[in-house]
């Protein structure tokens, strides 16, 4: 096993001056800990070694393997030609574990995500191994399992910029309208955090979050995103029953203890009612910590809150958390309903989904309508409600209440 510095050194001759391209790739193994505790460890050695095997089998000669932890590889990808390569690489061992490995006569399914990154876009090494890692948790999320950091500086999130603009409230609220597909009667706003930059103009969460959960400042963004929002909308939804402020939280800040105590204080301080708030948290969350999500979301509702599964459809294979306490939205991920006017086995999809929320007694939500024709659609499938460029852009929180003022 290589050390940290030959790792380094590695990454760094990979890409030399004036030549082709270097890459990074993190790979990780999510579920060795399961396995090795239901059939011993020494049956976990030996999924290590197949696991190594059949990664090592996805490289060149020329490609360095390297274990950096328990359940983490990091793949130096030496004279690649150009980024659609490097996501060709990532995309190849991402497909190699979707068959079982062969462990003592068994099969053995795992979980793994690829990140990757192109050693040209970090300055050092060690910024090529946390773009890697930000990549690796970003395939998380994804169906494909596979990720490629899009080259931002490394920088733009780093630690100590991110810190000073929470202390100081540099981030922002933006608001997106979402209304009822029936009628176009307005339903409620989601909040959408945004960091105003200024190197990099308007960084959006999927940027800065990732980084906050890795760095432990995400209690301080939810903090601040909770108490931000309810003080835009709290006048505003005061004499509106009927509305719904949408939240975004991370499953990171759902199961820390103390948060329900955390967001009964924010509806009482802000004078809301808790039916006016919807917690969103994404499907993916569930892969870990089911109960505990379940817990902490059931008490929430109990409360009042409503709760609200985002990108639904994208994430968790299983669909057994939607048992466990009541919802009162799927949001029907963007992905699908993009591609609803030209694939028919989205459409396919999206009409289930809103069966099964309808099935559930719950509201089926689309997200990312951007045409006339996307929304008619959604309509005759009996879609309840829609948000998307096409009703209404996000925008600034004041400009946004300022405009849905107008236009009731």
């Amino acid at each position: 096993m290589l050390n940290r510095e030959q790792l380094f050194k590695a990454i760094d001759q990979s890409a030399p001056t004036g030549g082709p391209d270097g890459a990074l790739l993190v790979v990780r193994v999510q579920n060795l800990r399961d396995y090795e505790t239901m059939f011993g460890y020494d049956t976990g050695e030996f999924l290590v070694q197949a696991f190594e095997a059949k990664l090592r089998d996805c490289l060149r000669d020329a490609d360095i393997m390297v274990r950096i932890g328990e359940c983490d590889y990091a793949v130096v990808l030496p004279d690649l030609r150009d980024r659609n390569h490097v996501s060709m690489a990532a995309a190849k061992v991402a497909r190699a574990f979707q068959d079982p490995l062969q462990v003592r006569s068994r099969p053995a399914w795992v979980n793994v995500a690829v990140g990757a990154c192109l050693s040209a876009d970090a300055a050092t090494p060690a910024a090529s191994c946390r773009q890697a890692d930000a990549a690796c948790k970003l395939a998380w999320r994804l169906r494909e399992r596979h990720a490629l950091h899009e080259g931002a500086p490394a920088s733009l999130v780093s630690y100590d910029q991110l810190y000073e603009a929470i202390a100081s409230n540099r981030l922002q609220v933006f608001l997106q309208p979402i209304y009822s597909l029936q009628d176009g009667a307005l339903k409620g706003v989601e909040s959408l955090s945004r960091w105003p930059h200024a190197l990099h103009g308007m960084i959006g969460p999927d940027v800065f979050v990732p980084m906050a959960e890795q760095a432990g400042l995400i209690h301080e963004i939810t903090r601040w995103n909770i108490n931000a929002t309810f003080r835009h909308c709290s006048a505003w939804l005061e004499n509106q029953p009927g509305l719904k402020c949408a939240i975004n939280i991370s499953p990171l800040a759902l199961t820390t203890p103390g948060f329900v105590e955390q967001m009964t204080a924010a509806v009482r301080i802000w004078k809301l009612r808790p039916d006016n708030v919807m917690l969103e948290v994404t499907e993916t969350a569930f892969v870990d910590n089911q109960g505990q999500l379940a817990h902490t979301l059931s008490t929430l509702h109990g409360m009042g809150l409503g709760i609200s599964i985002d990108d639904f459809g994208t994430g968790y294979s299983s669909l057994s958390y939607l048992k466990q306490f009541p919802v009162d939205e799927l949001k029907i991920d963007m992905s699908f309903v993009r591609e609803l006017t030209v694939n028919p086995r989205a459409a396919r999809l999206v009409s289930s989904i809103i069966d099964m929320a309808h099935g559930l007694d719950a509201i089926a939500v689309a997200e990312g309508i951007e045409s006339a024709e996307t929304w008619r659609l959604l309509q005759e499938m009996g879609c309840d409600h829609g948000q998307g460029f096409y009703p209404g852009r996000p925008q600034p929180a004041e400009e946004a209440l300022a405009m849905l003022a107008d236009a009731s």
